[in-house]
């Protein structure tokens, strides 16, 4: 097809520092009914608002024309019909100095964007497009009456049609341009993966970086500081799992990667992925070793004895530096060797200083003998060890509870600590699988903030995370372990000592939006479970080291490839997951419009919504699910798993299920709704009813307790509905006013514990529907509240992370520490877990580190006899 007829002819004018915009263009003359928008550009750095090609007024919500772009990582195309823009992200994240041929269609009916000849993505729109009466007709950037964004980068070409490119007219334009089109390009290059890459820090200079090939041959990562690499590192496998090495790295520093391989005789390559080095928290090595003898060999025994690698060790006795060095170098312990005798300490000091440990990996604690109580804080130490008897009241207090050993060399002799009473995990996005957002942890009483000790101050800070916050999943804590998710990588510490225990870089980790979505993650005492694009990793929670993955279940017909893991939950023997179309997760993060705090209209407002609920039997080692449900469209918000059962809203409004869109809003998606119990072990439907609630616009939740369900609604209000578990039969409704209608004051997640509904500033009895209190602490800044033994912990007053006592209904808090805009702060573990998640948010002057509190009745005689704990 021609491009338009006369756009030559049309006057132009420099906008700004580049690109030119064209006013007086009659919208009359664009296309309306079709439109095909082409063209070839190179990007040099990403942007909140990226025109390449546009004639559009994009003022809050007047939002009219059409665009083709790019934002900080992806390419878009916008069209309006007359509300909000229908918007087509590439899959892929753009490389910066590459060219990129780009076509965005229209043809009446869907909006489509095709790179390199490859469709990308698809949603429908149907109508004409909606012109605004005058805009810039923008070519190198985008410009409307009160914004103007030159493109960062080189513009080749462009063409407008009037009319939509086929596919193979696509194809054939971007061969014209020298693009390399075969016909196995037009599958999404995301399925040479059958397993995405993932990045181990293995030493302070080196990585791992591991994958898994669909396709058989040779396979190589080049990495380097720039995205022009230059550095290569081959696998040596031909097909399958691959693990390489990258080494010689430089601390602090930024780097980048891809994957290449070779298949059907053409070299492939994945998009290129970035790290950066100042998340590597591996331990410095310590010269020597590995020349064996008496003393190596018992660290060896001691090792394999215990089970205990990782954390803390405390050795008893200067007589024992030899020993202690030998742990330091054959494990990734750091070791703490307490000594009484002030000639005896300095002694110990030279030695392990001359021998590169001292300071790194050892310290030299100067005590007041074994008999008495140490000066450390309590539940800290994961090995102890001793050829002398200690008090065994310290040695339960000295040790990690639930995995701490102490081992006494001179008759072999091992203690294992319990796990502490009341001790509870938090081991799914809200608590438990159940969403309550409380977990069993009781924190010894404890309900204020005097009542806790700093435990630990440590890793990881601000650098970790993602700027701002916009609600990301929360962490997790199960057997004494923390996770912690960040951008684009997950790191696991001892949640009772702060210790990092391994860490992952993972590039589609990101999941956000969480109030409009699900979790990517939970977690049981022996594994992690992440959701990673299509499939969900078994980590062992100690290691970080992959066991299996497990395949999404797509709706049939459909096709694999365009369908992600979307909800995850551990439930008896079951893992339940969810599959959702690719483009419907939230993945941006930077700009107001990602802040995800908006009303009924936002586009941060609409819910994602799973077209199939399924189950894999984590002890069968079948690679298939056991069970597969689908029907309607599941709102993912809802999905709750809780007694050997799976509940969740779906709506079967047959025209959302037959759109491509799964980020929904609107009347249509309160239409047809009903609530669901599924067997978790077979998938069998227990029971379905009805449901005609208040639309949820801004914000829907599903909860289980106490044998029953709790769907909350929030559209100018809470509206809260109580159904009985077994049989789905409505049990009491209430309406409740928001206490505010912006920083999550409108979007807060229930908390139910102790058979109470807590939701600012009320406390609704479950069983009865009736207000019990109306003196919940209040809010401050952005933040959703968590059951917290016998108090609320959330963001109280001046921002700050405070407890509210349940009991006498009274606030303390924490100055200078702040939690993130969501949930990031979790009671587990007999401890308050506070991982940094807050760091870069414009509400400033917080301490940007991870911490942890311990209640001071555990604390023993360490406070009493005036030491610091």
């Amino acid at each position: 097809p021609a491009p338009v007829p006369g756009e030559g002819r049309l006057p132009r004018q420099l906008a700004g520092e580049g690109g030119i915009a064209i006013e007086g263009v009659d919208p009359k003359r664009l296309p309306s009914r079709s439109l095909s928008a082409e063209a070839e550009v190179v990007i040099d750095a990403g942007q909140a608002w990226g025109g390449i090609y546009s004639f559009a007024q994009d003022n809050g919500d007047y939002e009219r024309g059409w665009l083709l772009g790019y934002n900080e990582s992806k390419f878009v195309f916008w069209v309006s019909t007359g509300g909000a823009m229908v918007e087509v992200r590439s899959k892929a994240g753009f490389e910066t100095g590459r060219v990129y041929h780009l076509v965005g269609t229209f043809d009446g009916k869907s909006v489509r964007l095709y790179i390199d000849g490859v469709l990308e993505g698809e949603r429908a729109a149907v109508g004409e497009i909606a012109y605004p009466d005058a805009a810039y007709y923008a070519i190198g950037g985008y410009r409307d009456d009160d914004e103007n964004f030159p493109m960062r980068g080189e513009l080749r070409s462009v063409h407008l049609y009037g009319e939509a490119l086929t596919p193979a007219m696509v194809v054939t334009r971007a061969r014209e341009r020298g693009v390399d089109v075969s016909p196995d390009a037009a599958l999404p290059p995301d399925l040479e993966f059958a397993v995405r890459p993932a990045l181990q820090f293995v030493s302070p200079t080196s990585a791992r970086v591991t994958w898994e090939s669909t396709a058989p041959g040779g396979s190589a990562v080049a990495f380097g500081r720039t995205r022009r690499l230059g550095e290569v590192a081959r696998s040596e496998k031909a097909g399958g799992e691959h693990s390489v090495l990258l080494e010689d790295l430089e601390p602090g520093a930024t780097y980048y990667y891809k994957v290449g391989w070779t298949s059907r005789g053409r070299k492939k390559f994945s998009p290129v992925f970035e790290f950066t080095t100042a998340t590597n928290f591996t331990r410095p090595p310590v010269p020597g070793g590995g020349g064996g003898g008496p003393v190596a060999d018992t660290a060896a025994q001691v090792l394999e004895r215990t089970g205990v690698c990782k954390g803390y060790a405390l050795v008893f006795g200067a007589a024992e530096r030899e020993l202690a060095l030998e742990l330091v170098r054959a494990s990734d312990l750091n070791v703490v060797l307490a000594e009484a005798d002030p000639a005896e300490v300095a002694g110990a000091r030279r030695y392990l200083y001359e021998r590169g440990a001292h300071g790194a990996r050892a310290t030299v604690l100067h005590t007041g003998g074994v008999a008495g109580v140490l000066p450390l804080t309590s539940g800290m130490v994961n090995l102890l060890v001793s050829r002398r008897e200690i008090p065994p009241a310290e040695v339960g207090r000295l040790l990690v509870p639930g995995r701490g050993k102490a081992y006494f060399l001179e008759d072999g002799s091992l203690v294992e600590q319990p796990r502490g009473e009341g001790s509870g995990d938090w081991t799914h996005q809200y608590g438990d699988a159940a969403n309550s957002a409380a977990s069993g942890e009781q924190l010894s009483g404890a309900t204020a903030s005097g009542q806790f000790a700093l435990a630990w101050v440590g890793r990881p800070g601000a650098d970790f995370g993602i700027d701002r916050q916009p609600r990301m999943p929360a962490p997790l804590s199960a057997d004494g372990r923390l996770f912690h998710q960040g951008m684009n990588r997950l790191v696991a510490l001892d949640a009772h000592n702060g210790a990092v225990l391994w860490g992952l870089e993972v590039p589609d980790l990101r999941r956000i939006n969480l109030p409009r979505d699900c979790s990517n993650w939970c977690a049981d005492g022996e594994r992690l479970f992440v959701a990673v694009r299509d499939r969900a990793w078994v980590l062992e929670a100690g290691t970080g080291r992959r066991l299996r993955t497990l395949a999404v279940v797509p709706r049939p017909g459909q096709g694999g490839g365009d369908f992600h893991w979307g909800y995850i939950a551990r439930e008896g023997r079951m893992l339940i997951g969810s599959g959702v179309r690719s483009e419907a997760f939230y993945r941006d993060f930077w700009t107001s419009a990602q802040w995800f705090d908006g009303k009924a209209g936002s586009e941060g407002a609409k819910k994602v919504c799973s077209d199939s609920l399924f189950g894999y039997a984590l002890d069968r080692a079948s690679t298939g699910p056991v069970w597969t449900y689908r029907d309607g469209l599941i709102i993912n918000p809802t999905i709750t798993a809780y007694e050997g059962r799976v509940y969740f809203i779906e709506t079967r409004n047959r025209s959302l299920a037959d759109s491509p869109g799964r980020r929904l809003s609107g009347a249509a998606l309160w239409q047809d709704q009903f609530l669901v119990a599924l067997d978790a072990a077979t998938g069998d439907k227990v029971w379905e009813r009805p449901l005609d609630t208040e639309d949820g616009t801004v914000a829907v939740y599903l909860q289980a307790a106490a044998g029953q369900l709790l769907a909350s609604v929030s559209n100018t209000q809470y509206h809260l509905y109580c159904f009985d578990a077994a049989s789905g039969d409505p049990v009491w409704q209430t309406s409740v006013a928001w206490p505010d209608d912006h920083h999550s004051g409108h979007i807060q997640h229930p908390v139910i514990t102790a058979g109470v509904v807590y939701l600012q500033p009320n406390g609704i009895d479950m069983g009865t529907g009736e207000i019990v209190t109306t003196k919940v602490g209040a809010r401050s800044g952005c933040h959703t509240y968590v059951g917290a033994g016998g108090a609320l912990l959330y963001r109280g007053g001046g921002r700050m992370v405070s407890l509210w006592d349940r009991e006498t209904e009274t606030v303390t808090n924490w100055s200078r520490l702040r939690p993130s805009c969501w949930l990031s702060t979790i009671p587990a573990s007999g401890m308050l877990l506070m991982p940094e998640a807050g760091g870069g948010c414009s509400c400033g002057s917080w301490m940007e580190t991870s911490v942890g509190f311990i209640p001071r009745v555990r604390l023993g005689d360490v406070v009493g006899r005036g030491e610091q704990p």
